[in-house]
Protein backbone atom coordinates (compact mmCIF):
# COMPACT_ATOMS: atom_id res chain seq x y z
CA UNK A 1 0.00 0.00 0.00
CA UNK A 2 1.26 3.47 -0.89
CA UNK A 3 1.97 5.95 1.89
CA UNK A 4 -0.94 8.14 0.76
CA UNK A 5 -3.29 5.17 1.16
CA UNK A 6 -1.90 4.35 4.59
CA UNK A 7 -2.30 7.95 5.78
CA UNK A 8 -5.82 8.03 4.36
CA UNK A 9 -6.70 4.91 6.38
CA UNK A 10 -5.29 6.44 9.54
CA UNK A 11 -7.22 9.67 9.00
CA UNK A 12 -10.43 7.75 8.37
CA UNK A 13 -10.06 5.72 11.56
CA UNK A 14 -9.15 8.83 13.57
CA UNK A 15 -12.40 10.44 12.44
CA UNK A 16 -14.39 7.31 13.22
CA UNK A 17 -13.03 7.07 16.75
CA UNK A 18 -13.43 10.77 17.49
CA UNK A 19 -17.10 10.50 16.50
CA UNK A 20 -17.69 8.14 19.46
CA UNK A 21 -15.11 9.56 21.87
CA UNK A 22 -17.58 11.38 24.15
CA UNK A 23 -19.80 8.28 24.31
CA UNK A 24 -16.83 6.11 25.33
CA UNK A 25 -15.70 8.49 28.09
CA UNK A 26 -19.23 8.76 29.44
CA UNK A 27 -19.35 4.98 29.97
CA UNK A 28 -16.02 4.42 31.74
CA UNK A 29 -17.44 4.30 35.26
CA UNK A 30 -20.37 2.18 34.05
CA UNK A 31 -18.00 -0.35 32.48
CA UNK A 32 -15.97 -0.54 35.69
CA UNK A 33 -19.10 -1.13 37.75
CA UNK A 34 -20.46 -3.79 35.41
CA UNK A 35 -17.01 -5.44 35.10
CA UNK A 36 -17.69 -5.68 31.37
CA UNK A 37 -18.43 -3.27 28.53
CA UNK A 38 -21.81 -1.60 28.81
CA UNK A 39 -24.35 -2.05 25.99
CA UNK A 40 -23.78 1.62 25.12
CA UNK A 41 -20.03 1.07 24.79
CA UNK A 42 -20.54 -2.02 22.64
CA UNK A 43 -22.98 -0.12 20.42
CA UNK A 44 -20.52 2.75 19.97
CA UNK A 45 -17.72 0.39 18.98
CA UNK A 46 -19.94 -1.54 16.60
CA UNK A 47 -21.09 1.70 15.00
CA UNK A 48 -17.57 2.32 13.65
CA UNK A 49 -16.96 -1.35 12.70
CA UNK A 50 -13.81 -1.57 14.80
CA UNK A 51 -14.18 -5.32 15.35
CA UNK A 52 -13.52 -5.81 11.63
CA UNK A 53 -10.35 -3.71 11.77
CA UNK A 54 -7.96 -6.63 11.18
CA UNK A 55 -10.04 -8.90 8.95
CA UNK A 56 -9.92 -9.52 5.19
CA UNK A 57 -11.95 -7.26 2.93
CA UNK A 58 -13.56 -10.16 1.05
CA UNK A 59 -15.57 -10.98 4.19
CA UNK A 60 -16.40 -7.35 4.94
CA UNK A 61 -13.39 -6.46 7.10
CA UNK A 62 -11.18 -3.39 6.84
CA UNK A 63 -7.83 -5.21 6.40
CA UNK A 64 -6.26 -2.07 7.86
CA UNK A 65 -2.54 -1.54 7.39
CA UNK A 66 -0.56 -1.99 10.64
CA UNK A 67 -0.16 1.67 11.60
CA UNK A 68 -3.86 2.30 11.02
CA UNK A 69 -4.52 -0.54 13.49
CA UNK A 70 -2.06 0.96 15.98
CA UNK A 71 -3.53 4.44 15.89
CA UNK A 72 -7.17 3.31 15.85
CA UNK A 73 -6.69 1.26 19.02
CA UNK A 74 -4.60 4.03 20.61
CA UNK A 75 -7.38 6.55 19.97
CA UNK A 76 -10.05 4.29 21.49
CA UNK A 77 -7.83 3.46 24.48
CA UNK A 78 -7.17 7.13 25.17
CA UNK A 79 -10.93 7.55 25.68
CA UNK A 80 -11.47 4.33 27.63
CA UNK A 81 -8.86 1.64 28.16
CA UNK A 82 -11.35 -1.22 28.61
CA UNK A 83 -12.99 -0.29 25.31
CA UNK A 84 -9.56 -0.14 23.67
CA UNK A 85 -8.52 -3.56 24.97
CA UNK A 86 -11.81 -5.24 24.01
CA UNK A 87 -11.58 -3.63 20.57
CA UNK A 88 -8.13 -5.07 19.83
CA UNK A 89 -8.98 -8.50 21.28
CA UNK A 90 -12.27 -8.71 19.39
CA UNK A 91 -10.62 -7.54 16.17
CA UNK A 92 -7.79 -10.06 16.54
CA UNK A 93 -9.90 -13.09 17.40
CA UNK A 94 -12.51 -12.33 14.74
CA UNK A 95 -9.74 -12.03 12.17
CA UNK A 96 -8.49 -15.48 13.13
CA UNK A 97 -11.89 -16.89 12.21
CA UNK A 98 -12.06 -14.78 9.06
CA UNK A 99 -8.66 -15.92 7.80
CA UNK A 100 -8.48 -19.53 9.03
CA UNK A 101 -11.95 -21.07 8.86
CA UNK A 102 -12.68 -23.24 5.81
CA UNK A 103 -14.62 -21.54 3.03
CA UNK A 104 -18.06 -22.92 3.83
CA UNK A 105 -17.79 -22.18 7.56
CA UNK A 106 -16.35 -18.70 6.97
CA UNK A 107 -19.13 -17.80 4.55
CA UNK A 108 -21.72 -18.93 7.09
CA UNK A 109 -20.17 -17.13 10.07
CA UNK A 110 -19.63 -13.89 8.14
CA UNK A 111 -22.78 -14.06 5.99
CA UNK A 112 -24.25 -10.94 7.62
CA UNK A 113 -21.02 -9.18 8.57
CA UNK A 114 -22.02 -5.90 6.95
CA UNK A 115 -25.07 -5.67 9.20
CA UNK A 116 -23.44 -7.07 12.36
CA UNK A 117 -19.81 -8.10 12.58
CA UNK A 118 -19.37 -11.52 14.28
CA UNK A 119 -17.15 -10.81 17.28
CA UNK A 120 -15.05 -13.62 18.75
CA UNK A 121 -13.51 -14.02 22.19
CA UNK A 122 -11.61 -16.74 24.02
CA UNK A 123 -8.22 -18.13 24.96
CA UNK A 124 -5.36 -19.81 23.11
CA UNK A 125 -4.04 -21.51 26.26
CA UNK A 126 -4.44 -25.30 25.82
CA UNK A 127 -6.54 -25.79 28.94
CA UNK A 128 -9.13 -28.21 27.53
CA UNK A 129 -9.27 -31.59 25.84
CA UNK A 130 -10.80 -32.46 22.48
CA UNK A 131 -11.77 -36.05 21.64
CA UNK A 132 -12.24 -36.82 17.96
CA UNK A 133 -15.69 -38.27 17.17
CA UNK A 134 -17.73 -38.72 14.01
CA UNK A 135 -17.82 -35.45 12.02
CA UNK A 136 -16.25 -33.42 14.80
CA UNK A 137 -14.92 -33.18 18.33
CA UNK A 138 -16.24 -33.58 21.84
CA UNK A 139 -14.72 -30.85 24.02
CA UNK A 140 -14.38 -30.31 27.76
CA UNK A 141 -12.38 -27.65 29.55
CA UNK A 142 -12.21 -24.39 31.46
CA UNK A 143 -10.36 -21.32 30.22
CA UNK A 144 -9.70 -17.80 31.48
CA UNK A 145 -8.90 -14.34 30.12
CA UNK A 146 -11.87 -14.18 27.73
CA UNK A 147 -11.87 -10.41 27.22
CA UNK A 148 -15.11 -9.22 25.65
CA UNK A 149 -16.89 -12.57 25.92
CA UNK A 150 -20.16 -10.96 27.08
CA UNK A 151 -20.60 -9.10 23.79
CA UNK A 152 -19.13 -11.86 21.61
CA UNK A 153 -20.93 -14.00 19.05
CA UNK A 154 -18.39 -16.87 19.02
CA UNK A 155 -15.92 -18.26 21.53
CA UNK A 156 -12.55 -19.84 20.72
CA UNK A 157 -10.83 -22.40 22.91
CA UNK A 158 -7.57 -24.26 22.39
CA UNK A 159 -7.40 -27.90 23.43
CA UNK A 160 -5.00 -30.76 23.72
CA UNK A 161 -6.01 -33.56 21.37
CA UNK A 162 -6.73 -36.75 23.29
CA UNK A 163 -4.79 -39.89 22.38
CA UNK A 164 -2.23 -38.06 20.23
CA UNK A 165 1.37 -37.97 21.38
CA UNK A 166 3.69 -35.04 20.70
CA UNK A 167 6.59 -35.59 18.35
CA UNK A 168 10.04 -35.25 19.89
CA UNK A 169 11.03 -31.59 20.18
CA UNK A 170 7.59 -30.35 19.09
CA UNK A 171 4.60 -29.01 21.05
CA UNK A 172 1.72 -31.36 21.83
CA UNK A 173 -1.01 -31.74 19.18
CA UNK A 174 -3.49 -28.91 19.61
CA UNK A 175 -6.87 -27.98 18.17
CA UNK A 176 -8.69 -24.65 18.34
CA UNK A 177 -12.45 -25.07 18.47
CA UNK A 178 -15.14 -22.46 17.85
CA UNK A 179 -18.64 -22.41 19.36
CA UNK A 180 -21.52 -19.91 19.34
CA UNK A 181 -21.41 -17.96 22.60
CA UNK A 182 -24.88 -19.11 23.83
CA UNK A 183 -23.53 -22.68 23.95
CA UNK A 184 -20.70 -21.70 26.33
CA UNK A 185 -20.95 -21.49 30.12
CA UNK A 186 -19.66 -18.05 31.22
CA UNK A 187 -18.52 -17.78 34.84
CA UNK A 188 -18.49 -14.66 37.03
CA UNK A 189 -14.84 -14.56 38.11
CA UNK A 190 -13.63 -11.16 36.85
CA UNK A 191 -12.98 -9.34 40.15
CA UNK A 192 -9.68 -7.55 39.55
CA UNK A 193 -7.44 -4.62 40.35
CA UNK A 194 -7.20 -3.35 36.78
CA UNK A 195 -8.96 -3.64 33.40
CA UNK A 196 -12.20 -4.06 35.32
CA UNK A 197 -14.43 -3.15 32.40
CA UNK A 198 -13.18 -5.84 30.02
CA UNK A 199 -15.13 -8.82 31.38
CA UNK A 200 -12.07 -11.06 30.90
CA UNK A 201 -13.65 -13.87 32.86
CA UNK A 202 -13.56 -17.69 32.83
CA UNK A 203 -15.71 -19.90 30.63
CA UNK A 204 -16.36 -23.62 30.15
CA UNK A 205 -17.10 -26.09 27.39
CA UNK A 206 -19.04 -28.89 29.10
CA UNK A 207 -19.06 -31.99 26.87
CA UNK A 208 -19.73 -29.72 23.88
CA UNK A 209 -19.82 -31.11 20.35
CA UNK A 210 -17.90 -29.00 17.82
CA UNK A 211 -18.34 -29.78 14.11
CA UNK A 212 -15.18 -30.55 12.15
CA UNK A 213 -15.53 -27.40 10.01
CA UNK A 214 -15.41 -25.27 13.20
CA UNK A 215 -12.17 -26.88 14.40
CA UNK A 216 -8.64 -25.91 13.38
CA UNK A 217 -5.83 -28.34 14.15
CA UNK A 218 -2.49 -26.60 14.82
CA UNK A 219 -1.79 -23.02 15.94
CA UNK A 220 0.53 -21.46 13.35
CA UNK A 221 -1.62 -21.90 10.27
CA UNK A 222 -1.18 -19.83 7.10
CA UNK A 223 -4.25 -17.71 6.30
CA UNK A 224 -6.69 -18.98 3.70
CA UNK A 225 -7.67 -15.42 2.76
CA UNK A 226 -6.36 -11.89 3.26
CA UNK A 227 -3.00 -10.30 2.46
CA UNK A 228 -0.63 -7.63 3.72
CA UNK A 229 -0.38 -7.53 7.51
CA UNK A 230 -2.88 -10.39 7.72
CA UNK A 231 -0.27 -12.70 6.18
CA UNK A 232 2.35 -12.02 8.87
CA UNK A 233 3.10 -14.79 11.40
CA UNK A 234 0.52 -14.98 14.18
CA UNK A 235 2.51 -13.40 17.03
CA UNK A 236 3.84 -10.58 14.84
CA UNK A 237 0.33 -9.95 13.52
CA UNK A 238 -0.96 -9.38 17.07
CA UNK A 239 1.50 -6.58 17.85
CA UNK A 240 0.31 -3.75 15.56
CA UNK A 241 -3.08 -3.26 17.20
CA UNK A 242 -1.53 -4.40 20.49
CA UNK A 243 0.98 -1.53 20.42
CA UNK A 244 -1.95 0.87 20.25
CA UNK A 245 -3.02 0.02 23.79
CA UNK A 246 0.06 1.30 25.69
CA UNK A 247 0.30 4.20 23.25
CA UNK A 248 -3.27 5.25 24.05
CA UNK A 249 -2.75 4.88 27.80
CA UNK A 250 0.41 7.03 27.62
CA UNK A 251 -1.36 9.72 25.58
CA UNK A 252 -4.24 9.91 28.06
CA UNK A 253 -1.98 10.03 31.13
CA UNK A 254 0.18 12.82 29.73
CA UNK A 255 -2.90 14.80 28.66
CA UNK A 256 -4.45 14.45 32.12
CA UNK A 257 -1.40 15.60 34.09
CA UNK A 258 -0.74 18.42 31.63
CA UNK A 259 -4.26 19.77 32.14
CA UNK A 260 -4.13 19.24 35.88
CA UNK A 261 -0.71 20.87 36.34
CA UNK A 262 -1.87 24.41 35.64
CA UNK A 263 -4.45 24.41 38.46
CA UNK A 264 -3.20 21.79 40.92
CA UNK A 265 -1.42 23.21 44.00
CA UNK A 266 0.16 20.69 46.34
CA UNK A 267 -0.28 21.13 50.10
CA UNK A 268 2.35 23.48 51.54
CA UNK A 269 3.15 25.11 48.18
CA UNK A 270 2.02 28.44 46.77
CA UNK A 271 2.23 27.83 43.07
CA UNK A 272 0.64 25.34 40.71
CA UNK A 273 2.72 22.23 40.10
CA UNK A 274 3.30 23.37 36.51
CA UNK A 275 5.68 26.01 37.89
CA UNK A 276 7.83 23.48 39.78
CA UNK A 277 11.06 22.78 37.90
CA UNK A 278 11.20 19.10 38.87
CA UNK A 279 7.68 18.69 37.51
CA UNK A 280 8.67 20.44 34.29
CA UNK A 281 11.64 18.10 33.96
CA UNK A 282 9.53 14.97 34.48
CA UNK A 283 6.75 16.09 32.15
CA UNK A 284 9.31 17.03 29.52
CA UNK A 285 10.91 13.59 29.79
CA UNK A 286 7.51 11.90 29.48
CA UNK A 287 6.60 14.02 26.45
CA UNK A 288 9.88 13.04 24.81
CA UNK A 289 9.27 9.38 25.66
CA UNK A 290 5.81 9.56 24.10
CA UNK A 291 7.37 11.08 20.98
CA UNK A 292 9.75 8.12 20.82
CA UNK A 293 6.87 5.67 21.24
CA UNK A 294 5.08 7.32 18.32
CA UNK A 295 8.23 7.37 16.19
CA UNK A 296 9.16 3.78 16.98
CA UNK A 297 5.77 2.61 15.74
CA UNK A 298 6.26 4.56 12.50
CA UNK A 299 9.59 2.77 12.01
CA UNK A 300 8.88 -0.70 13.37
CA UNK A 301 5.65 -1.79 11.74
CA UNK A 302 6.55 -0.96 8.13
CA UNK A 303 9.84 -2.80 8.77
CA UNK A 304 8.02 -5.84 10.16
CA UNK A 305 5.64 -5.77 7.21
CA UNK A 306 8.52 -5.79 4.70
CA UNK A 307 10.74 -8.34 6.48
CA UNK A 308 11.20 -11.76 4.79
CA UNK A 309 9.51 -14.80 6.33
CA UNK A 310 10.64 -17.58 4.02
CA UNK A 311 12.04 -19.83 6.74
CA UNK A 312 11.18 -20.82 10.30
CA UNK A 313 14.24 -18.96 11.61
CA UNK A 314 13.04 -15.75 9.94
CA UNK A 315 9.57 -16.19 11.45
CA UNK A 316 11.01 -16.71 14.94
CA UNK A 317 13.22 -13.61 14.62
CA UNK A 318 10.31 -11.52 13.35
CA UNK A 319 8.13 -12.55 16.29
CA UNK A 320 10.94 -11.77 18.74
CA UNK A 321 11.45 -8.29 17.28
CA UNK A 322 7.73 -7.59 17.42
CA UNK A 323 7.33 -8.83 21.00
CA UNK A 324 10.35 -6.87 22.24
CA UNK A 325 8.83 -3.70 20.78
CA UNK A 326 5.53 -4.42 22.52
CA UNK A 327 7.24 -5.10 25.86
CA UNK A 328 9.15 -1.82 25.60
CA UNK A 329 5.97 0.10 24.74
CA UNK A 330 4.19 -1.22 27.84
CA UNK A 331 7.14 -0.36 30.08
CA UNK A 332 7.34 3.13 28.57
CA UNK A 333 3.63 3.72 29.06
CA UNK A 334 3.85 2.56 32.66
CA UNK A 335 6.71 5.02 33.24
CA UNK A 336 4.61 7.88 31.90
CA UNK A 337 1.56 6.89 33.94
CA UNK A 338 3.63 6.55 37.13
CA UNK A 339 5.08 10.04 36.73
CA UNK A 340 1.66 11.53 36.04
CA UNK A 341 0.16 9.67 39.01
CA UNK A 342 2.95 10.82 41.35
CA UNK A 343 2.62 14.49 40.44
CA UNK A 344 -1.17 14.40 40.72
CA UNK A 345 -0.69 13.93 44.47
CA UNK A 346 -3.70 13.38 46.71
CA UNK A 347 -6.11 13.95 43.84
CA UNK A 348 -5.03 10.60 42.41
CA UNK A 349 -6.52 8.56 45.25
CA UNK A 350 -10.11 9.26 44.18
CA UNK A 351 -12.15 7.14 41.81
CA UNK A 352 -13.16 10.07 39.64
CA UNK A 353 -9.53 10.74 38.70
CA UNK A 354 -8.52 8.70 35.62
CA UNK A 355 -4.84 8.41 36.59
CA UNK A 356 -5.17 5.64 39.23
CA UNK A 357 -7.33 3.67 36.80
CA UNK A 358 -4.75 4.08 34.05
CA UNK A 359 -2.02 2.90 36.44
CA UNK A 360 -4.03 -0.19 37.44
CA UNK A 361 -4.86 -0.91 33.82
CA UNK A 362 -1.34 -0.67 32.37
CA UNK A 363 0.06 -2.79 35.21
CA UNK A 364 -2.60 -5.44 34.67
CA UNK A 365 -2.19 -5.65 30.89
CA UNK A 366 1.59 -5.81 31.25
CA UNK A 367 1.13 -9.30 32.73
CA UNK A 368 -0.09 -10.60 29.37
CA UNK A 369 2.05 -13.51 28.18
CA UNK A 370 3.04 -11.82 24.90
CA UNK A 371 4.52 -8.73 26.56
CA UNK A 372 6.33 -10.11 29.61
CA UNK A 373 10.13 -10.29 30.03
CA UNK A 374 10.41 -13.46 27.94
CA UNK A 375 10.06 -11.11 24.96
CA UNK A 376 13.40 -9.50 25.85
CA UNK A 377 15.02 -12.82 26.73
CA UNK A 378 14.24 -14.27 23.33
CA UNK A 379 15.43 -11.16 21.49
CA UNK A 380 18.61 -11.25 23.57
CA UNK A 381 19.18 -14.86 22.56
CA UNK A 382 18.99 -13.79 18.91
CA UNK A 383 21.52 -11.04 19.52
CA UNK A 384 23.87 -13.48 21.24
CA UNK A 385 23.67 -16.02 18.45
CA UNK A 386 21.94 -18.62 20.60
CA UNK A 387 19.26 -21.05 19.47
CA UNK A 388 15.73 -19.63 19.76
CA UNK A 389 12.93 -22.13 19.44
CA UNK A 390 9.42 -21.27 18.17
CA UNK A 391 6.95 -20.28 20.86
CA UNK A 392 6.52 -17.61 23.51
Amino acid sequence: MHDSGAHSQRDEWRERVESIGPALRAQTAVNEGLRRLSPETEAALRSIDVFGLCSPSELGGANAEPLAQTHAIAAITAHDSSAGWCSLIGAHESSWLATRLPEEAANRVFAHSRERWPVAAGSIAPEGEAVEVNDGWQVNGRWGWASGIHHSDYVLAQCRIADREAERGKPPPLATVVAPTPQVEIEDTWHTLGMRGTGSTHYRFDDLFIPAEMTLVGFERPPLRGDGWLARPTVTFLTAAGYGFPLGVARRALAEITEMASTRIRTGQRDAIALQRHVQLDIGECAALLDVMEGFAEHQFPALLAAPVESLDEIVLLDSRARAALRWAHQSAERIVRVAHEHAGGAAVYDDNPLPRLLRDIQTVSQHVIQIDSAYIRYGQHQLGLEVRPGL
